[in-house]
């Protein structure tokens, strides 16, 4: 089962191609979306995004009501970089608390741990 699911509001296969059609050639930011990958470990969810050109202080990562939020926005005499924003949807089973990310050589790292499996012992009932 798929625990994080992104998250894109209102976005439809015919929203995508208006929004493709619409846009001119002249604005390039279509072109700035950055490559993200999932992995899943026994502990945790692990998405990467390769963000060259960002620093942690051009960067917001938030949690609210199970919704993971990335933006970052680099200023606008940098020639490389834009704004560039994320949503996951998280699953029941992720511990919001725990979410750690970190960011190294261009690449943002975000661990989502899962919550531990809790197993409930067996409760011997006395039949009087």
């Amino acid at each position: 089962m798929n625990i994080i699911q992104r998250y894109q509001p209102a976005r439809t296969w015919v929203h995508e191609i208006n929004r493709l059609i619409d846009r001119s050639l002249a604005d390039a930011s279509f072109l700035t979306h950055s490559r993200e990958s999932f992995h899943e470990s026994p502990e945790a969810w692990i998405i990467r995004l390769d963000l060259p050109g960002y620093n942690k202080a051009d960067m917001g990562l938030t949690v609210t009501d199970r919704l993971l939020q990335l933006s970052a926005e680099t200023p606008p005499e940098q020639g490389f970089g834009g704004k560039v924003e994320r949503q996951w949807k998280l699953g029941e089973d992720v511990d919001t608390a725990a979410i750690s990310a970190k960011l190294e050589n261009g690449v943002l790292e975000i661990t989502v741990p899962k919550r531990p499996t809790v197993i409930p012992e067996p409760t011997t009932i006395q039949i009087q």
